[in-house]
């Protein structure tokens, strides 16, 4: 075999990583095989377990943050109070925070009478969190508010923008 036939040869074979897998009691568990495709997953005899497409164990996603949300509800908001507690503060209350319905109606209430005048009704705000929390709705991202109402945009970074 010539030598340039037995370079293309190896380019051709992916490179096999192996790492090995532990216990918790830091005994070996096993090894994995990733090819830059497909991992391979051997007990410590060598026996195939299963393969995965991807890297294994995969990454563990990061949730969304949701400290943004956080900020605004505590600083307050002069303007499109209604629509942020419908698309986001009940939605984030409810659903991500876990509040019963009372303290999240509770806080929704602070919430709009710390900036700005005007007046929400209670009954008002249990309906929307019992909606939130019936069909497990999330709360919109800053991308999506952007997107979709441009005017609570505004006022949310504006807040935000505050130190």
């Amino acid at each position: 075999m010539k030598k340039e036939e037995k370079d293309k040869k190896e380019e051709e074979i992916p490179s096999v990583k192996k790492f090995k897998l532990y216990y918790p009691d830091n005994s070996i568990a096993g090894y994995i095989e990733f090819d830059g495709v497909v991992s391979r997953i051997y007990d410590n005899e060598g026996e195939l377990l299963f393969e995965v497409k991807g890297v294994f164990p995969p990454k563990p996603m990061s949730g969304p943050d949701y400290s943004w949300i956080e900020k605004v509800i505590e600083e307050g908001m002069e303007d499109a109070r209604k629509r942020f507690i419908l698309y986001v503060a009940s939605r984030y209350l409810v659903n991500i925070k876990g509040l019963s319905d009372e303290d999240a109606v509770k806080e929704l209430k602070e919430f709009y009478s710390r900036k700005g005048g005007g007046k929400v009704y209670e009954s008002w705000l249990r309906s929307v969190v019992r909606g939130v929390k019936s069909k497990k709705l999330l709360p919109w991202s800053l991308k999506r508010i952007e997107e979709k109402d441009k005017d609570l945009y505004n006022n949310i970074m504006k807040v935000l923008e505050k130190k």
